[in-house]
């Protein structure tokens, strides 16, 4: 027996479902998993942004060499001149004056020297900070030119920058630490004589020109590092006690005894007869040394007096 509800199931008629469309996949578009995951299918971005631009080049196309990158550290420098380049002479003079190989030449003299032969180079239009700029690239050979090559591009602007870099390449606190203790631990050497020890202590100084030392504590220092028979012959020549004059006389004093160093002081004096007295007799060569500090303590007084 056919209920009433299933008889007008039968009479109704059924309804179809829908037909699913499968699109072909797309292998040059990325799958969004937020757009066709739980979220459902979204329209594109506005403008067509949101999809990268494949790149097409071959393999041969990609390992070749690219321009990016290159140009040099140096940034572009504005100038007034219609037309600019160095003269071949500007460049053999910086390159015989005053060349830069790396670590163990001295980078504060380097600068000096640079600074000084390029003072009277002048191009009409172009500033002295940009012809210096361009110049100081041609005084660095060897490992410091290549230095000078890894700098990243554009990133120079003005020879006080190269300068600061240069500096803290090849003039790092390390190294005006150490020069600072070459300074203030000055002792001479046994077979020094006073000219050559001057001039040592000089150069020390001269190579850490931020040493920041008074000259009063300079001449304190040099005269505390002597032997005690050279600290005595200064103190003769000073008519007494070196230390009770003005560090302007006393610098005055040490700047004349060794100026004639040639007459009574010289190491290769020295070494030749020392080597052959001690050799014989130790109390001889004692001897010597005392005559030798003798004659010079004369020769000073004569000379100066």
């Amino acid at each position: 027996m056919r209920t009433r509800s299933q008889s007008r199931n039968q009479n109704r008629p059924q309804q179809q479902a829908p037909p699913v469309v499968v699109e072909p996949f797309n292998f040059e578009e990325p799958f969004d998993m937020a757009a066709n995951g739980a979220g459902g299918a979204g329209p594109p971005p506005a403008g067509g942004g949101g999809l990268p631009v494949p790149d097409l080049r071959t393999m041969e196309e990609l390992c070749q060499p690219s321009l990016d990158g290159r140009g040099g550290p140096i940034a572009p420098i504005a100038i007034q001149a219609t037309t600019f380049g160095l003269k071949n002479d500007m460049i053999q003079q910086v390159q015989n004056s005053c060349p830069f190989r790396g670590p163990g030449d001295d980078a504060n003299k380097h600068l000096d020297k640079f600074l000084h032969v390029t003072q009277s180079m002048k191009v009409n239009g172009v500033s002295d900070d940009a012809l210096r700029l361009h110049l100081f690239l041609y005084s660095l050979q060897e490992r410091a030119a290549e230095w000078f090559d890894r700098l990243p591009r554009n990133s120079i602007n003005s020879f006080d920058q190269m300068a600061k870099i240069f500096l803290g390449k090849y003039f790092p606190p390390s190294m005006v630490t150490k020069l600072r203790n070459d300074i203030t631990n000055f002792r001479q050497r046994p077979d020094e004589s006073l000219f050559e020890a001057w001039e040592r202590y000089k150069l020390s100084i001269d190579r850490c020109p931020n040493h920041n030392m008074l000259p009063v504590t300079q001449i304190d220092t040099f005269y505390n590092g002597l032997t005690l028979r050279h600290r005595d012959t200064i103190n003769a020549a000073a008519g007494g006690t070196f230390m009770k004059r003005r560090p302007e006389e006393c610098y005055d004093l040490i700047e004349n005894m060794t100026a004639h160093h040639n007459d009574w002081d010289t190491s290769a004096q020295r070494n030749e007869s020392s080597s052959s007295i001690t050799s014989s007799n130790p109390e001889i060569a004692s001897l010597k040394l005392q005559m030798e500090d003798q004659y010079c303590l004369l020769f000073f007084i004569i000379y100066f007096l």
